[in-house]
C-alpha cells in the first residue's frame, strides 16, 4: 500500500485491490470515496505462483469499498422473497452461471446431468450429461460445476462428483467447443484430481469455485461418519474436511494440476493442495466479488451450524472442526494446545437451523441500496433464510424457501438465485417493509 499524507489528516490512501487494480480513498464529507483504476501492462500469466501471496491488500480496504451504509434500511426493514422462474429440475445441487456474457444460468443435477436455463426456459437437452460414471447414493453425485474465468476463449470447466466405482470424490476438466455452444460431450472429460471417500456416502462436500488469480477452490467434507471418527479433518495429510486450492491449467510433478506456492503447506508436513483445514461438511462457499472474501457455510453436528469468513490472505487455516462445533467445544481430545482456531462469523443453533447452505453477499444492482453487502444464506431442512451484515447480525426473513434450497448462485448481474431439492429454480426478490 502507497500511503501519500496521512488518513488522519484526510490525505489520500492507494492500494492495488482485487485483480491488481490501483485504487485511492479520498475523505468526502465524513464518507470515505473509493476510486479504482485498472493500470495498463500485461496480465500476469498463471503458473503456481501468486502475486498476492507476497503482497496483501490492507483489511481497511473492505470498509472503504463499501463506502458508506447509512443510506441503507437496517436489514431487520428488508424483506426477501423468492420467484420461481423455473421447474422440472431432478434434485439440483448448484445453480451458477460462466463468466461469457451471455446470460445463461447452468443448474446441477445430481443424478449427472448440467441443464441449461435462460429467460426462465429450461432446454430440453441437457449441456452435459454424465450419469453412467456418476454414483448418486446417499449424499452423493453430480454436485458442482466451475467455469474457467477465462471460458471465452478455452472453453474450460470444470466439475465434482462422486465416482460410480468406489464413490471418492472426483475433480474433473471438460472443454466445450466453444464458449456459446449448447452441449458439452462428456468424452472430453479428464480427471485431475481424486479424494478418497470410500467408508460412507455422505460429507462430500464437492463445492468448486474459482477464487482470486485464477485459483480453483474445492470443498471436500470430513469422509462421513457421525464426529469425523478418523479425524481427517484435523489431518493436514488428509484432504478430507478442508478446503483445497489449486492450479488446474498447468501439469507439475506428474500431476495434471499445480500446487501454489503460497498455499500453507507447501514445504511442510502437510498435503500442499490444502488451503483451510477444520471443516465438517462445507456445503457451499462464496466469494465476495468486491473484497475476495471467503464465505463458507458448514453444515454442524449436534447443536450450530455456522458461517464462516475469511479474508484473501488468512494467518489463521484451521476452522476447528472436530475439536469445535461452532463456538463450543465439540470433542476436547481433538483440541490442540498452540493452535490458532478461527472462530464463527455467525452460528445458528439447532433446531432454527439443521443444515446449513452457504450462500452470497449481495453484490448486484437491482436491489443495492436495500441489501447492499449482506449476505444471504438458508438451511436445507427448515427452509428459513437469513440475511447477515457483520455487526447488526442476522435477520431472519419471513418467507421461506420451500422444497429444500441446496444451493445459491448469481447471473451475469449478481442478481442471486436459489435450486430446491424439489426441482425449483428460484430468483430472489427484495422489499422494503
Amino acid at each position: 500500500m502507497i500511503v501519500v499524507g496521512s488518513p488522519q489528516d484526510g490525505q489520500v490512501r492507494l492500494f492495488f485491490g482485487p485483480r491488481r487494480s490501483l485504487s485511492f480513498v479520498v475523505p468526502a464529507c465524513g464518507a470515505a470515496l473509493l476510486l479504482s483504476a485498472v493500470p495498463s501492462g500485461p496480465s500476469q500469466a498463471n503458473g503456481a505462483a501468486d502475486a498476492t501471496d507476497a503482497v496483501q491488500p490492507p483489511a481497511a480496504r473492505v470498509q472503504s469499498a463499501e463506502r458508506t451504509l447509512s443510506s441503507r434500511p437496517p436489514l431487520r426493514r428488508v424483506t426477501i422473497s423468492w420467484r420461481r422462474v423455473a421447474g422440472g429440475l431432478v434434485q439440483p445441487t448448484q445453480v451458477t452461471s460462466a463468466p461469457d456474457g451471455r446470460k445463461r444460468l447452468f443448474v446441477v443435477e445430481k443424478p449427472g446431468r448440467i441443464r441449461l436455463v435462460r429467460d426462465g426456459a429450461v432446454a430440453p437437452k441437457p449441456y452435459l450429461g454424465m450419469a453412467p460414471r456418476v454414483d448418486p447414493a446417499g449424499e452423493g453425485g453430480l454436485l458442482s460445476v466451475a467455469f474457467s474465468p477465462r471460458f471465452r476463449r478455452d472453453g474450460l470447466l470444470f466439475v465434482a462428483y462422486t465416482r460410480a466405482a468406489d464413490h471418492d470424490l472426483i475433480v474433473a476438466r471438460l472443454k466445450a467447443r466453444s464458449a456459446g455452444a449448447q452441449h458439452v460431450r462428456a468424452t472430453t472429460l479428464r480427471p485431475i484430481l481424486r479424494v478418497e471417500h470410500s467408508a460412507e456416502t455422505n460429507h462430500f462436500g464437492g463445492q468448486l469455485a474459482f477464487g482470486p488469480n485464477g485459483r480453483l477452490y474445492i470443498g471436500t467434507g470430513d469422509g462421513g461418519g457421525a464426529g469425523d471418527p478418523g479425524n481427517n479433518a484435523g489431518d493436514r495429510r488428509d484432504l478430507r474436511g478442508k478446503i483445497l486450492r489449486i492450479d488446474p491449467f498447468h501439469p507439475c510433478s506428474g500431476k495434471r494440476y499445480c500446487v501454489p506456492r503460497g498455499n500453507p503447506f507447501v514445504g511442510k508436513k502437510g498435503r500442499g493442495e490444502i488451503w483451510l483445514m477444520g471443516l465438517r461438511n462445507p456445503w457451499r462457499f462464496s466469494f465476495d466479488s468486491r473484497t475476495d472474501h471467503l464465505w463458507i457455510g458448514d453444515v454442524g453436528q449436534d447443536a450450530y451450524e455456522e458461517i464462516d469468513q475469511l479474508g484473501p490472505h488468512p494467518s489463521r487455516i484451521n476452522l476447528g472442526w472436530s475439536c469445535k462445533e461452532g463456538r463450543s467445544t465439540y470433542n476436547a481430545n481433538r483440541c490442540r494446545s498452540g493452535v490458532k482456531y478461527v472462530g464463527p462469523e455467525t452460528v445458528v443453533a439447532h433446531p432454527a437451523a439443521e443444515s446449513i447452505t452457504g450462500g452470497f453477499v449481495y453484490r448486484g444492482h437491482r436491489y443495492r441500496s436495500q441489501l447492499g453487502g449482506a449476505y444471504v444464506f438458508a438451511d436445507f431442512i427448515t427452509h428459513r433464510v437469513w440475511a447477515y451484515r457483520s455487526g447488526p447480525g442476522r435477520v431472519l426473513q419471513r418467507k421461506r424457501l420451500s422444497g429444500g434450497p441446496t444451493s445459491f448462485g448469481v447471473d451475469d448481474r449478481g442478481e442471486i438465485y436459489s435450486v430446491t431439492y424439489d426441482g425449483g429454480l428460484w430468483r430472489m426478490r427484495v422489499t422494503r417493509r
